[in-house]
């Protein structure tokens, strides 16, 4: 399949890596040119217009609304230039709205929200998870890319449904690690070592199985890892936001958000969001 992917960070180098790896045809595109200089098979085109021309599938992976909204909208943009029966899957973790956006501003049943569950080595691995929204005939008709991309998919419903599910799930992993980490850094004053808390809390069904992964990565003061704060607490936004024009009161939600505020405001450059530790250890 002639496959486009929209974005080179890590997410978007590890889909071309994959893809290329499975016999696909595979054109990238990134704002910073060379970024596929070690990526193998692949052409870098300099223009998203050029990279969507005649890609019979492309796969927008950038950071947020906003890099999303300005790579596909607009007289030069991905929708305006992707060839005529061509899909764009959005894999991006965005608000619902934005998919839904996308979906009404392209040509009909030829726009999916994707956004995937899974780390870049996850992904490499073939080992993630698709959520998607859109038409069902559509995204059964790309049964076997999303069987070489990943282990498995949920087809959610209408467009903006694998936004939803992505953000509301993103939202469970993030305030379960600020939970793990107010547990750890409350059991250290009290005189708990590392490995003691190591021990107990990864045999404990109290802890959830996504925070149980990042158990490590918040002891470990480099906090290791590939989903930074940044895009964390951006994650965190899109489901308060989401929550607050249903008229939910959540709580947990901005409570983490301000963890991770506090946490970006000293300066830090972590890799990833298990840093939020660092919002509660006494300095």
């Amino acid at each position: 399949m002639r496959l486009t992917v929209l974005g080179l960070g890590g997410m978007g180098w590890a889909f071309a890596a994959r893809a290329t790896e499975r016999g696909h045809q595979v054109t990238v595109w990134n704002r910073t040119p060379g970024r596929a200089s070690e990526l193998v098979g692949v052409t870098e085109a300099p223009t998203v217009a050029e990279a969507v021309a005649e890609a019979e599938v492309t796969l927008v992976v950038v950071a947020d609304d906003d890099a999303v909204l300005d790579i596909c909208l607009g007289i030069d943009g991905a929708l305006a230039s992707v060839a005529k029966g061509a899909i764009l899957a959005n894999v991006s973790t965005v608000d619902p709205e934005t998919a839904r956006e996308l979906a009404t501003a392209g040509p009909a049943d030829a726009v999916l929200d994707t956004p995937v569950l899974g780390s870049p080595t996850a992904v490499r691995q073939g080992a993630a998870r698709f959520l998607i929204g859109g038409p069902a005939d559509v995204v059964r008709r790309l049964d076997p890319l999303w069987a070489d991309l990943s282990r498995s998919y949920v087809h959610c419903g209408a467009a903006g449904a694998g936004a939803t599910m992505k953000v509301m799930t993103n939202l469970q992993l993030i305030v379960g690690v600020a939970a793990l980490a107010e547990a750890i850094a409350t059991a250290r004053a009290d005189g708990m070592d590392d490995n003691l808390i190591r021990t107990v809390f990864a045999g404990s069904p109290a802890v959830s199985a996504a925070a149980r992964i990042r158990q490590d990565a918040v002891l470990d003061p480099a906090h290791p890892g590939w989903f930074t704060p940044e895009l964390a607490r951006k994650d965190v936004r899109l489901a308060v936001r989401l929550a607050e024009r249903h008229g939910i009161p959540v709580q947990l939600g901005p409570a983490t958000e301000n963890l991770l505020t506090t946490v970006l405001s000293a300066g830090g450059q972590w890799p990833d969001f298990a840093a939020v530790i660092e919002a509660l250890t006494p300095k």
